[in-house]
């Protein structure tokens, strides 16, 4: 399996995969250890997150599978999430886990990855939503900005949908609002003009950078 790593931006690192699969199963326990709706702050086995995903996730609850690698195609982790995985807590690690590790193993200070892969329909949105996540991670004035448009709409509907897809824990709902306001395709209903505001924000902050 081979990751390409490149720092992208300021504290932004980008890691791309060939495939979907080697992606979604590189990232699972970091991703999930960060943001899971029940395995948050947890440390879990692949096995114990399979079974609850196929539970409690949209697509597992309809299809009774295990389809976590075809439903997600961005990840992004801050730095943070890695110190449990150095510790040794969640050994055994799989070999795309070690890999993933060692290459951040000699980068100092707090930073954000954001991770993609070249089979997606459209892979300029995917890298622009996630590093829509990094900046509101690494920057606190774009994250400023960002909240103080949200509060100005009812994003429950919207908040909901994210729920209901099973992979969002309660702290990052703004974030993730936030990023889907970037989509174009809109899957998750949210206003227009709010999708504008986040558009106008982060143009502004990207160019800048």
């Amino acid at each position: 399996m081979k990751i390409d790593h490149k720092l992208l931006i300021n504290k932004i690192h980008l890691l791309s995969f060939e495939t979907q699969k080697e992606l979604a199963s590189t990232f699972l326990r970091f991703q999930e250890y960060y943001e899971s709706p029940y395995f948050k702050d947890k440390i879990f086995t692949l096995e114990e997150f399979t079974e609850w995903y196929v539970n409690n996730s949209q697509k597992g609850i309809e299809t009774g599978e295990f389809t976590y690698c075809s439903d997600w195609n961005g990840f992004n982790i801050p730095s943070r999430i890695l110190e449990p995985f150095y510790a040794g807590k969640f050994d055994p690690l799989s070999d795309a886990e070690k890999s993933f590790l060692d290459i951040f193993k000699n980068v100092s200070g707090s930073f954000y990855i954001i991770g993609v892969h070249l089979q997606t329909k459209n892979p300029d949105a995917l890298l622009e939503h996630e590093i829509a996540h990094g900046l509101f991670t690494t920057n606190p004035g774009y994250k400023e900005q960002v909240l103080a448009v949200i509060s100005q709409f009812d994003v429950e509907p919207v908040k909901e949908k994210l729920r209901s897809k099973g992979g969002y824990h309660e702290d990052v709902l703004d974030d993730e609002v936030h990023a889907y306001s970037l989509d174009e395709e809109n899957e998750m209903s949210i206003p227009a003009e709010l999708s504008q505001d986040i558009r106008v924000l982060f143009e502004q902050y990207y160019e800048n950078i």
